[in-house]
């Protein structure tokens, strides 16, 4: 046995040698035909430095040719804002518009399918992503051609001009509306057919769940989903992974820390924590956000779901109202959000996972029922002025507020082993490698054009 792989090594041997005299054969006839070609036009010299550049160019070329997977803006990590409008002082859609994209923000959610809205955001930048009420789930989910319609008349009407990319079927349907349940699967199949058939292969369908979907979320480790409701999300979670889809989620560390005040501390739920504060077998957390994710991640797994991905499809911390709702604390809980959001570090269960964010919300709606917390969400007040300072879309640079305090961000860890510190690095590394990236490919592309023109 071992002569015959030392046999078969020597004739690779041997194949290679005459590959190699066989390759200087084909280089030296090429040498010369480049010199026959300079002659009449150049002196030796000239034909000596052809000769250097022709053997660069294929290198060159590789180079150029390279797949370098630098994000695209789609890929990129943006911040997302939801645009209710249950109020009677709000400004127009297009105004509305301006200002979502002076925060900064890369996506905007919004509830409805809004002509007036829709039309505002053409050709705004900005990726959409709509939604429905949930009374229009059973006449969706009973009929593919009442799907199809609403398909024509919602989306095919707008896009591509407006760019949307994700349709959400219900918000919080599983906190009540028993009774729709059992349509929301059949509404996403007959929505999603309609798409295919539109060649709308693009956009994604989801639905936006409560937090409250799962019975127990303490310790992550033990998150689990109602049991009424596993005969509803099995079937969700495998369209999602089919479909390259997400989990959205509507999560709010506000709601868990003023159920119980003294127990959670304001800094865990504010990422303004100096250290971890929580441990879970292998993992620490510092935020309750982070904990929270994890929950839903843990949910999933317990029932055979590893590859969905999560998105936070509404967050936020209200500025007056309730125990806790003040300006202070919703400019620290925001803007730590959007740093820890865009750092793309993940949490500790799914590090360097980018978990899109949509904040809650664009402006205060007085509209809105319930008690005065939930008319007080807004980073900006219906006239535009700005609540406090945030920037969605480099929360670094964030300078005090108008309501006098400056957003507290949390330092890097020194516990390598949460997962979850928060850090700029990401983005001084996007930034670095694309512009490495933008250089190598200009001298390539100069370098092969040098070539051309010297042949030439």
């Amino acid at each position: 046995m071992k002569w015959g792989q030392s046999k078969k090594a020597g004739t690779v041997v041997r194949s290679k040698q005459q590959l190699d005299h066989h390759q200087q054969e084909q280089e030296a006839e090429a040498e010369a035909a480049i010199i026959t070609t300079c002659s009449s036009k150049t002196s030796w010299h000239k034909a000596a430095t052809l000769r250097i550049q022709s053997t660069m160019l294929p290198f060159l070329l590789l180079v150029s040719m390279m797949v370098i997977p630098v994000p695209s803006f789609a890929e990129a990590p943006f911040m997302g804002i939801n645009y209710g409008q249950v109020g009677d002082d709000l400004p127009s859609g297009a105004d509305a518009v301006t200002l979502i994209r002076n925060l900064g923000a890369g996506q905007v959610k919004i509830y409805n399918t809004d002509p007036g809205t829709l039309n505002a955001l053409a050709n705004s930048g900005l990726d959409v992503v709509i939604g429905m009420d949930n009374t229009e789930i059973p006449s969706l989910g009973a009929s593919a051609a009442a799907a199809d319609e609403w398909i024509v008349v919602n989306v095919l009407a707008y896009v591509p001009a407006t760019s949307i990319t994700v349709i959400l079927v219900g918000n919080e349907l599983f906190s009540s509306n028993f009774d729709i349940w059992p349509q929301l699967i059949p509404a996403i199949q007959n929505l999603q057919t309609s798409l295919t058939n539109h060649g709308l292969t693009s956009i994604t369908l989801s639905t936006a769940c409560e937090l409250s979907i799962l019975s127990n979320s303490y310790p992550p480790s033990a998150g689990v989903f109602n049991e009424s409701a596993i005969s509803v999300f099995m079937p969700l979670l495998q369209h999602l992974e089919d479909t390259n889809s997400y989990l959205y989620i509507n999560a709010y560390p506000y709601f868990a820390w003023v159920s119980d005040p003294s127990g959670i501390p304001l800094d865990y739920a504010i990422f303004s924590a100096p250290a971890a504060m929580l441990s879970d077998g292998q993992y620490s957390y510092t935020s309750l956000l982070e904990a929270q994710i994890d929950a839903v991640y843990y949910a999933m797994e317990a029932i055979g779901f590893t590859d969905v991905r999560l998105a936070i499809s509404e967050s936020g911390w209200p500025t007056a109202g309730g125990v806790g709702a003040d300006l202070t604390n919703a400019e620290a809980y925001n803007n730590n959000l959007v740093k820890y959001i865009l750092s793309g570090v993940g949490t500790p269960k799914m590090p360097q996972v980018f978990v899109p964010t949509y904040i809650f919300a664009l402006f205060n709606e007085d509209l809105k029922p319930g008690p005065a917390t939930e008319r007080n969400w807004g980073l900006l007040y219906p006239n535009g002025s700005a609540a406090y300072t945030i920037n969605l879309a480099d929360p670094y640079t964030s300078s005090s507020s108008s309501s006098g305090s400056s957003p507290t961000f949390q330092s890097p860890s020194s516990d390598s082993t949460t997962g979850s510190y928060i850090s700029s690095t990401p983005d001084l590394l996007r930034c670095g490698y694309t512009a490495i990236v933008l250089t190598f490919s200009s001298v390539s592309f100069l370098g092969i054009l040098f070539n051309l023109i010297w042949i030439i």
